[in-house]
């Protein structure tokens, strides 16, 4: 059995998330959010991986430092500090991390489902563009994180049977030269929003029209690449927000002298696919799956499966078997919009907190509440203040 340690009122943390980054900026919410939920730790942050050095880890260590929180440093250091770390014996959870791991005790793994995060881009294009290929484009700096996202691709279609390919070039020329090959209509998956970016300009350069020769989509939902380009760039969106909130109750745990996996998998690793013009419903999409789309999206706080059916004039057999021709389930895309209405009233900072459950169509406050903070990571009250100016 555990023995809890003695509880000491304040927990000093070293904190290294890679701030430079949507991910560990909503990393960064996730923990705050689990801070502002009562937890009192003494925080230091580390800005970047590259300011993550020995020295500053050895300083820690000597200022009393009881739990450490990083991403994975600086490619050059990051043996060093981890071995550092390793032999400290002290608790330590490391986020976006994709080799095998350290086997000491000490550590604790924080990972995303990478294959759920690239079959939610490949479902995507399954429904937009039912039996066309698929395309792989891995950032450029062929980073970890990149090569996790390309492994899984490449396991996934396979497993699947669907045509594909995988750019292996280096160059803005070389990547021209095969979209240029590419059969179209086809469906490009890129490694994250920067590198969809590169592809969507390099299309324009050569002609290729984004989305009706080749629908783009990228990962991490980077709202200042994806929403001022021409056009605007889908995205699959990950739960970084989820991911941080988890690694920080991993730490507080392990301070507390708890025993916790040694890896543990992001539930819920995606937050939702953020469909703007890149990636695009093709106009040939069933016409009774358009219908009940646009009944949802106006109007999902009022409707259930059964009314949705009834309204539609089908049977909800019919109608299940239609969302599920194209990758997707009728209760769930209901779920997605009242969500997106969740947020949308969240936005709003005049509107109480409150009575937005029932606005929204769940069961009680309570209910909506639970969810919410299961599926960000944080409270409805602490998002709006990390979204909202002036929020409260």
């Amino acid at each position: 059995m555990n023995q809890r340690k003695p509880y000491s009122s304040v927990r000093k943390v070293l904190l290294s998330p890679k701030l430079e980054g949507k991910a560990g900026r909503e990393h960064l919410a996730g923990i705050l959010g689990f801070l502002d939920a009562g937890h009192v730790w003494d925080v230091r942050i580390v800005r970047s991986a590259s300011e993550l050095t020995p020295e500053t880890v050895r300083k820690a260590l000597e200022d009393g430092t009881e739990g450490f929180l990083i991403s994975v440093a600086a490619p050059g250091r990051q043996k060093a500090v981890l071995d550092i770390l390793a032999h400290a014996g002290k608790p330590v959870v490391v986020l976006d991390d994709h080799g095998p791991g350290r086997s000491a005790a000490s550590f604790a793994y924080i990972r995303f489902d990478t294959s759920a995060i690239v079959s939610a881009a490949l479902d995507h294009f399954a429904r937009i563009l039912p039996g066309a290929g698929v395309a792989f484009v891995p950032d450029s700096s062929r980073e970890p994180w990149s090569m996790a996202r390309e492994k899984a691709f490449r396991a996934i279609v396979a497993k699947r049977g669907l045509a594909a390919s995988v750019f292996c070039g280096t160059t803005r020329a070389a990547l021209a030269k095969w979209l240029q090959k590419l059969p179209t209509p086809a469906g490009v998956v890129a490694a994250n929003d920067l590198t969809a970016l590169q592809v969507v300009e390099t299309c324009a350069e050569i002609g290729l029209d984004v989305p009706d020769q080749l629908a783009v989509l990228g990962i991490d939902n980077d709202e200042l690449i994806c929403g001022h380009t021409r056009p605007p760039i889908a995205t699959v969106e990950p739960n970084f927000a989820g991911a941080g909130f988890l690694a920080a109750t991993t730490l507080q745990r392990m301070m507390d002298g708890l025993k916790v996996p040694r890896i543990t998998a992001v539930q819920e690793s995606v937050n939702r696919v953020v469909v703007r013009e890149s990636a695009r419903p093709r106009p040939g999409t069933p016409l009774l799956f358009r219908q009940a789309e646009d009944m949802i999206r106006s109007d999902a706080v009022r409707l259930d499966v059964a009314k949705l059916a009834r309204e539609l004039g089908v049977s909800r057999t019919r109608l299940a078997d239609e969302f599920r021709r194209q990758g997707k389930t009728v209760a769930g895309e209901i779920r997605e919009a009242r969500y997106a209405k969740v947020l949308e009233l969240l936005r709003n900072p005049h509107q109480a907190i409150g009575p937005i459950a029932n606005f929204c169509g769940w069961r009680s406050e309570t209910h909506l509440m639970h969810d919410f903070r299961k599926r960000m990571g944080m409270t409805m009250r602490e998002w709006r203040k990390r979204h909202v100016r002036g929020g409260a």
